[in-house]
């Protein structure tokens, strides 16, 4: 290598130590912790979805169809507000329910992100319903503050005695539930519909289609949408499961037995690890204690409203309807007369691996990173991706980082794909003469095509199969960079969030200036076909590649610059054909 090469590579060194000395400096301290705080105030209307819906809607129960019916509580309730290090908690003595929980670190479109859905249809987390009993979901408690939590007692005279603790885990986004439960009916000895609810959704979307509500007439319809869209997961035992029906084989192979029929509540056959709601960042989870008994139980929440649609500037009512997924614990069953005790962690917050694996119940499958081998990939990446920030402290450093290391570790097969296509361009002319020479013999051409790539040790395919080794490593990072919740907010330079769009379209202009220089860089056997190339690449990845995160676009630009680089290197040097 001569002077101007390693001058080049001393000044990115420095340029580099550069720009980790500066993320350093600039990186702002967080602010302390705070304790636990409690007030009252009396329960403010919460805020309905984004359609106009009007105050009479109904809640319509379509026929032979599992439903909760859902009706507004006119009823003045007291909330108790709470802070932890990590999110800031309201309680609600209608229900002894969870009705906020705010993350302190977490933001969208500017506002702090509340993992419970905001509406008066919800039935909150931590809601309890024993319907043998008549114990509905608007009982209110009395309420009073513990050193760790809450304490929520309810005493409804013929119908229960129910105690509901909240204990928080400091320095973490977790509370843990009990439940003490005793029947003051004396007709019903057996409970066996008791439940517990986690909710209908985070991070105020509809869990079962992020884009919006579903708005069709046919009930069943509706329900076989839901059934799709759906995003409840739950791990029975070895296998990772949608409630209805999609599942992902962990141990062993079972057959799906949550195919939805006819709006009927669904049901888990076996014990349950845990049951939880999320979106792409954050999810909301029970976790019962092992050997509980607690299964997983799903309905349909349906509703009916009135909205005001407008055509033509004319504005008129229509009918529609919704479903959502309403996902719950049912308890064990128990003696009413003697009462039942159950205990169980609630987890809200962001999809962090260390979070979820800290439970030991492979809760850490909720995470998308892609199918079961590349999950594996991408859980090491994932791994290696948070090192390299604790020493960058900015994601989009790490990034580069990790790009550099990949490139490292990818360099020798991607050289030999590289040489491989240099030494075909080498021997295309005697091919072109072999083809003119026998176009009225295929048979002889091959035979004689086949006689040079032996003699000049060429093998046809030695520009692919290296290329298929690194498959797995670039599609595991991908679904790294476009799922990881670390790059939610994470600032890169002229980039303010790194896990959306670029808004400026730099990235994107980069990745694909430098994709078109690869290409013109690139060996070709067919000059007519590498030019359509060179210009069809760029204009499909641009399609593709325009909406997704600015950090995806940030690894590809990195990957094309080393791999022009090393392209470089190899057509410097003339190809060694014998």
């Amino acid at each position: 290598m001569g002077k101007e090469g390693k001058r080049i590579i001393l000044a990115a060194a420095l340029s580099f130590l550069v720009l980790i000395a500066f993320q350093y400096f600039m990186a702002k301290n967080q602010k302390p912790a705070s304790n636990f705080s409690q007030k009252r105030a009396v329960t403010e209307e919460a805020a309905a979805p984004e359609i106009k819906v009007k105050e009479t809607a109904a809640v319509v129960k379509p026929a032979k169809a599992a439903v909760i019916e859902k009706t507004k509580v006119v009823l003045k309730s007291e909330d108790l507000v709470f802070s932890t290090p990590s999110s800031v908690i309201t309680f609600n003595t209608a229900g002894g329910c969870i009705k906020h929980w705010v993350l302190n670190d977490y933001k969208e479109n500017g506002k702090q992100i509340d993992m419970v859905w905001n509406s008066d249809r919800n039935i909150f987390p931590g809601t309890l319903v024993i319907p043998s009993l008549k114990f509905e979901d608007n009982v209110v408690y009395k309420a009073k503050q513990t050193e760790t939590g809450a304490e929520f007692t309810a005493v409804v005279k013929g119908v229960a005695e129910i105690t509901k603790t909240y204990s928080f885990r400091k320095e973490s986004f977790t509370c843990d539930i009990t439940l003490n439960i005793k029947s003051l009916n004396k007709e019903v000895k057996n409970i066996t519909d008791a439940k517990l609810y986690l909710g209908v959704g985070v991070n105020n979307h509809f869990i079962y289609n992020d884009k919006g509500v579903i708005l069709e007439k046919d009930m069943k319809k509706i329900v076989e949408n839901m059934a799709v869209f759906s995003n409840i997961h739950y791990l029975d035992k070895t296998v990772v499961k949608n409630i209805f029906g999609m599942k992902q084989t962990v141990n062993e192979k079972q057959e799906p037995d949550f195919i939805i029929k006819d709006a009927e509540k669904q049901t888990g056959a076996g014990e349950l690890s845990w049951l939880g709601i999320k979106d792409k960042y954050f999810i909301s989870v029970f976790i019962p204690r092992a050997g509980s008994g607690m299964r997983g139980e799903e309905h349909a929440l349906m509703f009916s409203p009135k909205l005001e649609q407008k055509k033509d500037n004319i504005t008129k009512e229509v009918d529609s309807h919704f479903a959502m997924p309403v996902a719950s614990l049912l308890l064990p069953a128990f003696d009413g007369e003697k009462g039942g005790t159950f205990a169980m962690a609630y987890y809200s917050g962001p999809i962090l691996y260390e979070n979820l694996d800290a439970f030991k119940v492979g809760l850490y499958h909720a995470m998308d990173l892609g199918w079961s081998f590349f999950n594996v990939i991408g859980l090491g990446m994932l791994i290696v991706l948070k090192w390299c920030y604790a020493f960058t402290f900015n994601w989009g450093l790490a990034i580069i980082v990790v790009t550099v290391v990949l490139k490292a570790i990818t360099w020798w097969p991607t050289q030999k794909s590289y040489q491989a296509m240099k030494k075909m361009q080498d021997i295309q002319p005697e091919i072109n003469a072999l083809k003119a020479k026998y176009k009225d013999n295929p048979q002889k051409m091959t035979e004689e095509t086949m006689r040079i790539y032996k003699e000049k040790k060429v093998n046809p395919l030695g520009g692919c199969l290296p290329m298929l080794l690194q498959i797995p490593i670039f599609v595991a990072f991908y679904a790294v960079l476009a799922n990881a919740i670390e790059l939610k907010n994470a600032p890169f330079l002229i980039w303010s969030d790194l896990s959306v769009r670029d808004p400026y379209f730099v990235l994107l202009i980069l990745m694909l200036a430098t994709m078109i220089l690869q290409q013109k860089m690139t060996p070709a056997t067919d000059p007519q076909q590498a030019k359509m190339m060179m210009w069809m690449m760029p204009a499909i990845f641009a399609f593709i590649f325009w909406s997704l995160p600015a950090g995806l676009l940030l690894y590809f630009t990195v990957q094309n610059i080393l791999s022009i680089v090393q392209q470089w290197m190899v057509n410097k040097k003339p190809a060694t054909v014998t």
